[in-house]
Order: structure tokens, then sequence, then C-alpha cells
């Protein structure tokens, strides 16, 4: 078994044992071809599809995929992450027809961190990418800042590779890469996307670039985009280098994976349910000093659809169905784990601003928050 198939069947195996709240990476707070800082959150699991075609022949373009006799050649890549705790995730990608590499198979395990993320008003985050690109035997990597300015998020990366593709054993030798991209959100759903990467030590390297429409749909965990791009891989090396005169129009998809439910095919439940908690649980380690504000939940859904507090306040979720359920920021701010039947969870909100969540099980439900300063 490859290390690319061994990285997966591990990440997967993980997944399974693990509990974890199921949020994806939003598609409209990032481009095609420069991720960012984002991580998945702990053990959840995260599976992204991104699908590249073209329709073959020299005088072909994307009309003729209406006609009978359009062959279409397709470039899909399939990344599955793995959150290992907050602020670091491992997964791996595998590309196939990957223009660049000359064969099917490009497997890139990788591993991310984000040691800095401030959550003040103009937000900004710093990640670290390391990878393998089993296809080149290269050691990859990326360094990202992502800063967020009014309605635009700005993205740049440089990037390193030990063996890059292309090269004749004379020629090789590490390669250095600069990427930047742009999005710019209409309104908390859709955005506006686009991004530019290139070899800049290697003179004759075709840039790499993207153009999208991407946008999170409403109720649910999910994000969709479609762009034109002129890489086929979404491998860093895929990523970076561009295939002169193409242009390849495709679509990416987010699925998370509710990681306590795959759980409990291999850790189940106990057959009795436990007696209700004494005491709430929280994502902070000390109990709330601020006041405290309950939200019950009940008839599958959230008892305030909207709940207006001040800085300083938390606000506790409170389960009366016989069901689980989570609290979950669209934003990737918060994420609770299952909150089983009278179990409670905690969150201090700390700063102020419109926060929107979700359950996770059950997409329909959602709440806001809205969090004003004290006067």
């Amino acid at each position: 078994m490859g290390i690319g198939r061994t990285t997966l069947v591990a990440a997967f195996t993980l997944a399974l044992i693990s509990a974890g709240p199921a949020v994806a990476q939003p598609l409209n707070e990032r481009t095609v071809n420069v991720e960012g800082t984002w991580t998945t959150p702990p053990h959840a699991l995260h599976f992204l599809l991104s699908h590249r075609f073209e329709t073959a022949g020299s005088d072909a373009n994307i009309s003729d995929l209406f006609t009978a006799d359009a062959k279409v050649v397709n470039y899909p890549t399939f990344t599955l992450s793995y959150g290992l705790f907050e602020g670091a995730h491992l997964g791996v990608r595998y590309s196939s027809n990957a223009v660049l590499v000359g064969q099917s198979n490009e497997w890139q395990p990788f591993v991310r961190v984000t040691p800095f993320r401030s959550l003040a008003d103009g937000r900004l985050s710093v990640g670290f990418t390391g990878a393998w690109n089993a296809a080149a035997n290269s050691a990859d990597g990326e360094v990202a800042v992502q800063a967020d300015v009014g309605i635009l998020r700005l993205i740049a990366a440089g990037r390193a590779f030990s063996n890059p593709f292309d090269r004749t054993a004379e020629e090789q030798s590490a390669e250095f890469a600069a990427a930047g991209g742009a999005v710019l959100r209409v309104n908390r759903f859709l955005s506006f996307t686009a991004d530019y990467a290139n070899m800049f030590t290697q003179a004759d390297a075709q840039i790499a670039w993207s153009a999208g429409l991407a946008f999170r749909i409403p109720a649910t965990p999910h994000t969709l985009a479609f762009f034109a791009t002129n890489v086929t891989s979404g491998t860093l090396q895929g990523r970076t280098v561009g295939i002169d005169g193409a242009a390849y129009w495709g679509f990416e998809f987010t699925i998370p994976f509710t990681a306590g439910r795959w759980g409990q095919i291999v850790n189940p439940p106990p057959s009795r349910p436990a007696p209700p908690p004494s005491a709430a649980v929280s994502d902070a380690a000390a109990a709330p000093m601020g006041p405290v504000v309950e939200i019950e939940i009940s008839s599958v859904s959230f008892g305030v659809e909207e709940l207006e507090i001040t800085v300083g306040t938390t606000v506790r979720w409170v389960n009366r169905d016989p069901i689980e359920h989570t609290t979950t920021s669209s934003d990737g701010l918060w994420a609770s784990p299952l909150i089983p039947q009278d179990g409670v969870w905690d969150h201090t909100f700390t700063e102020a601003g419109r926060f929107e969540y979700y359950c996770t099980p059950h997409a329909f439900m959602n709440g806001a928050i809205v969090v004003k300063e004290i006067p």
C-alpha cells in the first residue's frame, strides 16, 4: 500500500473512532488555488471534491459539451483531512490525470498548522503547510497569511519545492513560488474569487490562475464553487504551475462528516442513556464569570431564533429533545459535540458581532446570536 493510501486509511480510521463536529471549509472564504489558513476542526473529517474538465480537440470549446461527438477529459482531485487538534490537521490529496505529472496517480499527504489567529476586527491568521508529493518525490511547503479587510479577504502564500516536476536530472534543484488570492464577499453566502501563482525561480514556468463564483448552501454545512482555471491538479505543485494556453472549467464541493455519529459504528454508545449532567459542558476551561442566558432546544428547533446579548455573556444551550443536537457556528468560531437529551453546552462571547449557527445533524435548524458592546 502506497504512502498516499496509507495516510488516507489512517485519517479515515481516526475519524471513525473520534467525536467531532461536521464543519467544512467554506469555499466562499478562499480561492480555488490558494486555500489560506483554515484547518479542519478537532476530530472531524472533511472531504473536498474538486473537478476540472475540458473538451478534447484543438478546435473544441465549452459549447461542444452539448453535441453528440464531444469528448470530455476530466481532471479530478479528492482531498480528505482530519482535525488533530485546534489549529492543526493532516490529510491526503489524490489527483488523477494531472498534466504536469504525466501519469495517472498523484498522491500528496500533508499537514497544516495555524499557530496564529487573531479574532479582532481585521482578522489576521498565519498558517504553515508541509507536504510530500509522491509522484515527484518532492518535499513541498507553504506559508500563508490571510487577512480580512471589510468585505475583502486577501490571501498571500510563499511556496517551496525540493524536487519540482518537469526537470531533468541536471536541472533538479529547489524552486520557490509566490501566490495570492482575493475573495470579494457580496454577502454572507455569495463570493467572487480569483488568484494567481508564479514559480518565480523558473523564468519559463507558466503562471497559474483561477476565477470563480462560490457560495454557501443555506441551512447546510456544504459549500459549492464554479470556476475557470489553467491548472489540472489540486496539489501544491499542481496549483502553482499552469498549462500554457489552457482553460479548464470546474466545480468544487465540500462534504463534512459528523465524526461522532460515524464513530458509533466501532464505539457504540451505552445501551441505557447516561444520567443528566450536573453541570454544563463548556468550551472554556473555567466556569462562566459573566451572565448566562439559556437557549432551550426542543421540537427540533432552537427556542430563540435570534438572541441579543452583551459582550461577556455566556449562552447555554439546553437540549430537551430525545435526539442529539449540536450548536455549530457558520463561521467556524465554535462547534459543540453532540449534545444528548438533557445535556447542556456553553459558549462565552467575547467580541461584538452577529454570529449565525446551525445544528449539524439537522441543518434546517438555525439561529443567530447578536452580541453588542456593554453600554
